[in-house]
């Protein structure tokens, strides 16, 4: 099973005050506790978690420590897959398709799409319902 790892999700992981923190850790824990195979995110999302954690918790140390583990560190339980230049463009065009009035995606979002579509994943874990319709979501 594939499991593609949304930013809000690693997010909730480690802000204690984040209204899906307590869901997060139950998901992590059920994920691990049946030994799913990969979890893999995108380096966008990389990106948007830790600019989150600084605009959130105004660049506190301790925050971007937890997410140094998180990412880099003895807490690590996913894979980060690098993007080759080309797939960018693809992702821009998995945008193109899925973004409408009624559904604002962002490109980070995209790359998720893109991800789960590319190694024909089994869910996105993730707590924006935006993903639905496009990719089965769990939350």
């Amino acid at each position: 099973m594939t499991i593609v790892l949304d930013s809000n999700f690693l997010f909730a992981l480690k802000a204690k005050r984040d209204k899906n923190h307590d869901r997060s850790l139950e998901i992590l824990n059920e994920i691990k506790k049946n030994n799913e195979k990969l979890k893999i995110t995108t380096y966008p999302v990389l990106n948007e978690t830790i600019t989150l954690a600084i605009s959130r918790y105004k660049a506190n140390l301790h925050y971007l420590d937890e997410l140094y583990r998180l990412f880099w560190g003895e807490e690590k339980f996913f894979q980060l897959i690098p993007l080759i230049p080309s797939e960018y463009e693809e992702v821009f065009h998995t945008l193109k398709k899925y973004c409408t009035p009624k559904r604002l995606l962002s490109f980070v979002d995209a790359s998720l799409i893109y991800l789960y579509e590319k190694h024909n994943a089994d869910y996105i874990l993730s707590f924006d319902s935006h993903f639905d319709h496009i990719a089965k979501r769990l939350f």
